[in-house]
């Protein structure tokens, strides 16, 4: 694939997690995608490591990584779900056995505030101006070993927990 290696899906990963971090404040279709993507590239870089040339061991090794970690665990799941629509076959990588998954969105909405100053005696509106600026906020619930988390704590955990086996294996 146009010469890449997995350096360059560790940086894809990068830039997923920054986009998500930043689709908090996006419209509603682009902030799921940029949750959905995040853990596709997080999950993927396992596959790009895996990839020959390198050592056979790094199989072993990284699905141990999946196993032990439960955000990234939580990845493989969650980019699962996402391709498949569902997980009904193969076991989770999760501690607890059981499929990791987004369980919930929410919004927040911030309108702005309306001051008016207004002269009753003459039935008029003398001044009125908005006070604050109108913004909408997404976050969403990760259900991972019977706990909910933030998905974004969670997607920078999964990020952390790559860092530190890279590090780890002498490959960052």
């Amino acid at each position: 694939m146009l010469n890449e290696t997995w350096p360059d899906q560790y940086q894809r990963m990068q830039r997923s997690l920054t986009r998500l971090r930043g689709a908090v404040a996006a419209e509603a279709p682009e902030a799921r995608d940029a949750l959905y993507h995040f853990w596709q590239d997080a999950f993927h870089l396992r596959d790009w490591i895996i990839a020959p040339p390198s050592p056979k061991y790094m199989h072993q090794e990284t699905l141990q990584l999946f196993k032990d970690s439960a955000a990234l665990g939580a990845c493989r799941d969650i980019a699962n779900g996402v391709k498949h629509l569902h997980l009904d076959r193969g076991k989770s990588w999760t501690a607890s056995g059981e499929y990791a998954e987004v369980t919930g969105q929410s919004v927040v909405i911030n309108m702005p505030r309306i001051e008016a100053v207004a002269d009753w005696s003459a039935g008029e509106i003398l001044s009125n101006e908005s006070v604050g600026d109108s913004s909408t906020r997404y976050s969403w619930t990760v259900r991972v070993n019977g706990a909910d988390v933030d998905a974004v704590d969670l997607a920078g955990q999964a990020v952390a927990d790559w860092d530190s086996w890279l590090v780890a294996q002498d490959m960052l």
